[in-house]
């Protein structure tokens, strides 16, 4: 309900042309004020649900307001909407050196399951890393760490030595992508879960996976798949919901709000789709060549329909060349494909983080420190892919180099950084506190 000022002064002069009493006129004039600020309040109250809703799906240039949060003015001259999550992320930015900074954009795996001896230690409290990620192929799951108590211990003292609490994930997706195997045993694909026709079963799904990645302490999960399975056989085999891009926005949102409704920020991949790929990104560098028109219809519709109704709290890009979009580099080191298609034009501003930057479509053509570049310039916020303290201490000083050359700005990587915290805030992982 939206009325306009020179409506309500219509309303009231037509009020106070039906009276003839003078001797009514105080009253009547404070029933109609009365009845002006009730229109005001209901008016204030669709401008904030508005507010929510463009917040969440319309991209603007260093909006603060990333989490769908109505900014209004307070009796303070401060917008209500910083009153808590917004001003403690400025502040601790405010706070934090330029390598604290890029710290934050960054996040890790390791190799082994020793803390101190595979560097992520090092990782964490000398280069403040944003996160690290738990993978069963680095072995981060041997013994001792192959019950849930003693990777749950360990992800205690992990966080412990954290400057800023951790970013700590997996890719949990179930079937052939099952990171919990060795605590679970196996669990149904996208696919299989598909199969069932029932979203209710794929919510409760999501439900049991956040449940069971909060006991190892892990509170985001890179999934769920929202490739939309279009050439056969598919490169992605049994990791996909369906061949209907309705269908799989269904399926996946079902298994995305198991997650996040359940304290696990979860994310959509592979922006910008792998449904049509026919060689694995693994080795190299896949090439889809639909036109926009048919991207449109079919990568890109369950993210249109994801983004209005589930607000991920990531979208991972990856590295797939798209003709359509950008005919030079790989999506995600693409700012026509992540600030342009993915922000601009279906208006997301939450977090984007990378496809591992080792994978051999990237790698092939560029180190991993000249890839973290280009990832941030093209308008993703987390780089995922360093592993060891030497290969972040590259990333950092790539894009140290860069803010001093001017090819990125501090205000950019402040941009990036306020997504990741305000995401860290919104799932509990950074308790807000008032200013």
């Amino acid at each position: 309900m939206k009325i306009k000022k020179w409506k309500w002064r219509i309303l009231f002069i037509k009020e106070l042309s039906m009276i003839s009493d003078k001797r009514l006129l105080l009253v009547q004039y404070k029933r109609i004020l009365l009845m002006l600020c009730t229109i005001a309040i209901i008016c204030t109250g669709c401008a904030s649900t508005t507010s929510v809703s463009v917040s969440r799906d319309t991209t603007k240039a260093n909006s603060g307001n990333t989490h769908g949060r109505p900014e209004r003015i307070n009796g303070k001259g401060q917008m209500e909407g910083e009153s808590a999550q917004l001003q403690k992320a400025k502040q601790m930015i405010a706070q934090m050196s330029l390598e604290q900074k890029l710290g934050q954009l960054i996040i890790v795996e390791y190799l082994g399951q020793s803390y101190q001896d595979s560097g992520l230690q090092n990782m964490i409290t000398q280069q403040f890393v944003g996160g690290y990620m738990y993978q069963e192929s680095n072995h981060n799951f041997d013994p001792p760490y192959d019950t849930i108590d003693h990777v749950k211990t360990l992800t205690q003292q992990i966080s412990k030595d954290a400057r800023i609490p951790l970013l700590i994930a997996t890719d949990q997706e179930g079937g052939l992508v099952n990171r919990l195997y060795r605590f679970h045993g196996a669990l149904p694909s996208a696919q299989q879960m598909a199969a069932s026709g029932s979203t209710d079963y794929i919510q409760k799904q999501g439900e049991q996976a956040a449940q069971w990645l909060g006991e190892l302490g892990i509170n985001s999960d890179l999934a769920p798949v929202v490739d939309v399975h279009t050439v056969d056989p598919p490169v992605l085999e049994s990791r996909m919901f369906g061949n209907d891009p309705q269908t799989v926005a269904d399926d996946a949102g079902a298994y995305l709000d198991g997650l996040q409704n359940n304290g696990i920020a979860g994310c959509l991949k592979h922006f910008p789709g792998l449904g049509a790929i026919t060689s694995d990104p693994h080795a190299g560098l896949p090439i889809v060549t639909r036109s926009k028109a048919d991207l449109e219809r079919t990568d890109l519709a369950p993210y249109k329909l994801m983004l209005q109704r589930n607000h991920p709290a990531m979208i991972m890009s990856t590295d797939v060349l798209v003709p359509a979009i950008d005919a030079t580099l790989p999506a995600e080191l693409s700012s026509l494909a992540i600030d342009g298609v993915l922000r601009k034009e279906l208006g997301y501003n939450g977090v984007v983080i990378t496809d591992g930057l080792y994978m051999g479509g990237i790698s092939a053509r560029w180190t991993l420190s000249q890839a973290a570049v280009l990832a941030i310039q093209a308008g993703n916020d987390l780089i995922e892919g360093p592993f060891t303290p030497a290969q972040v201490a590259s990333v950092i000083a790539a894009l140290k180099q860069s803010v001093q050359e001017g090819q990125l700005t501090t205000q950019r990587i402040d941009q990036s950084v306020q997504r990741i915290l305000l995401m860290k805030m919104q799932y509990g992982i950074i308790q807000p506190t008032n200013p």
